[in-house]
């Protein structure tokens, strides 16, 4: 990443995730509010729950809302990240839309999210823990 240092994010909740993706579920289109994800699937399912991206299709100069748009429109060009259990993921999640397709078959998809930082002492507000997670702590 051509960094000196990251941090990892020092919250007890967003720090670190485990998250668990059943049949026909999935993780809309999104950006992540941390210049740097880190996700390793721990494991696959029968089929879908592809990760899906769109790298760099904003920046901290230009948030884009055209190129947004046409993406929630399915009008660009998308990739899809091949991965098996085991695959470590690093990337700019600030700047890449991504998304998991829904999963389809009995295994579900296990994926662990850590988040870095450049400044250390990162944390959600007590209001982002709300929205994210359904409590405040």
């Amino acid at each position: 990443m051509h960094k000196d240092t990251l941090h990892k994010m020092d919250d007890r909740i967003a720090g670190a995730n485990v998250m668990t993706y059943y049949a026909d579920e999935a993780l809309s289109w999104h950006f992540d509010r941390s210049e740097f994800t880190t996700t390793l699937l721990l494991q696959a399912p029968n089929s879908g729950g592809e990760f899906e991206y769109l790298q760099d299709l904003r920046s901290p100069d230009n948030p884009n809302y055209t190129g947004v748009a046409a993406l929630l429109s399915g009008n660009l060009q998308t990739s899809i990240c091949p991965q098996t259990a085991g695959t470590l993921n690093v990337f700019k999640g600030v700047n890449t839309a991504h998304r998991v397709t829904p999963v389809e078959g009995e295994t579900p998809r296990i994926n662990a999210v850590l988040t870095y930082y450049e400044e250390p002492g990162k944390r959600f507000s007590a209001e982002e823990h709300l929205d994210f997670y359904g409590r405040k702590t």
